[in-house]
């Protein structure tokens, strides 16, 4: 019976660790995910300057259809002169003009202005994208290695998987039964390795006498607290 229970503890160490890939397994998409939403964030930067030069631009373009519209009064107004027959308007109409005129200056420095704004938002971006291509390559990398690591832990899933199988095929019936039965019970820890007088999975005190026949008796013994199979290494305290 010790011998069947030390299989057995080994069929534990195997779900353990089974246990435990699927958990990575589970938990590195979740790593890769945040890794590369914190990479796209730092793209936003890039998004917004561009669209803060795509707006520059149409304001530009506005300005400058500001100023042709300014100028086709402006040859209206030229046109009217030519047919004037009184001093008085032709005054009229050439401070309309002056007015009109002074609009188009007023309208062009607006344009430089835009034009100056341009060039410092295309400093700003191109600092900004060489800036992200380096973070993005950092990112990228560990994305990368992530990417290594799940596919690493796949592989071992299932090599460990055919071992688990194999395992089982060396577990005496009886007990695997009762493993089976115990394992959705309590979460997939059946089997309690006590190295103390504690168990090895509630951390309960175990009383004495189970302490005496864990030593001495081939019966499975039950912790008390937990409802765990016991097991004590008798074999490797010895070679100590």
């Amino acid at each position: 019976m010790k011998e069947g229970l030390d299989i057995l503890y080994a069929l534990q160490q195997k779900d353990d660790q089974l246990k435990e890939i699927g958990g990575l397994i589970q938990e590195i998409p979740l790593q890769i995910k945040a890794l590369e939403d914190e990479r796209d964030s730092r793209s936003g930067m890039i998004e917004k300057a561009k669209k803060k030069l795509q707006n520059n631009i149409e304001e530009r373009k506005k300005l400058e259809r500001e100023i042709a519209a300014i100028k086709e009064k402006i040859s209206k107004y030229k046109e009217q002169m030519k047919k004037v027959t009184t001093n008085k308007e032709y005054q009229g109409i050439s401070n309309e003009i002056k007015f009109e005129e002074a609009n188009i200056t007023g309208v062009e420095e607006k344009i430089i202005e835009k034009m100056v704004e341009a060039d410092e938002i295309m400093a700003v971006i191109r600092d900004t994208e060489c800036e992200f291509n380096k973070i993005a390559a950092e990112y990228n990398q560990k994305i990368k290695e992530l990417h290594d690591y799940l596919d690493y832990h796949k592989t071992k899933l299932d090599e460990e998987t055919k071992n688990k199988k194999e395992l089982r095929t060396k577990v005496a019936a009886n007990l695997l039964k009762a493993y089976d039965n115990l394992f959705v019970k309590k979460a997939g820890k059946v089997v309690s390795f006590v190295q103390t007088d504690f168990c090895g999975v509630c951390n309960i005190k175990i009383r004495p006498q189970v302490l005496s026949e864990l030593v001495l008796s081939n019966d499975v013994l039950i912790c008390e607290s937990c409802g765990r199979i016991l097991f004590k290494n008798i074999a490797g305290e010895n070679e100590e």
